[in-house]
């Protein structure tokens, strides 16, 4: 029983031993992000809902572990001003970004969505399609 217990002591050291000294990598993942203003209409509200019920429908497998991750983000609320210049925005939007050991190194806007407001199932297609592309980035394909 004690032999046990100073093995498994000696792997938990040399676990965050690694982790420490930097040699545990963040994991790949795609960050969906909604971005509003705290006024929201009809049409904002129901961007936001195609997004999480798109993503909740398509990919509940990567959701659940943690490759894909969805947030709204309210661009009045301090300290979230900067993403208006980093992503460019000009109206409500849904961004994907791709991150790779832990630094994003792309991203896009899905101005579409826009478009897609009253064809549910092309606003599904959309997001699903752009999604797998950052997705696949993500999982080292190209």
């Amino acid at each position: 029983m004690m032999k046990r217990f100073v093995v498994a002591v000696a792997v938990l050291a040399g676990v965050c031993s690694a982790a420490s000294n930097g040699f545990a990598q963040e994991r790949n993942r795609v960050d969906v992000r909604y971005f509003h203003g705290t006024f929201r209409c009809v049409s904002c509200n129901r961007i936001e809902q195609y997004t999480r019920d798109a993503l909740k429908e398509r990919f509940a497998a990567e959701l659940a572990s943690g490759v894909l991750r969805f947030a709204e983000v309210n661009l009045e609320e301090k300290g979230n001003e900067h993403y208006i210049n980093d992503y460019k925005l000009y109206t409500k939007s849904v961004v994907l970004s791709l991150v790779v050991n832990g630094k994003e190194v792309r991203y896009k806007n899905l101005d579409k969505v826009w478009h897609l407001l009253r064809d549910k199932k092309g606003f599904y297609d959309y997001m699903e399609t752009e999604t797998r592309k950052f997705l696949a980035e993500a999982q080292g394909g190209s």
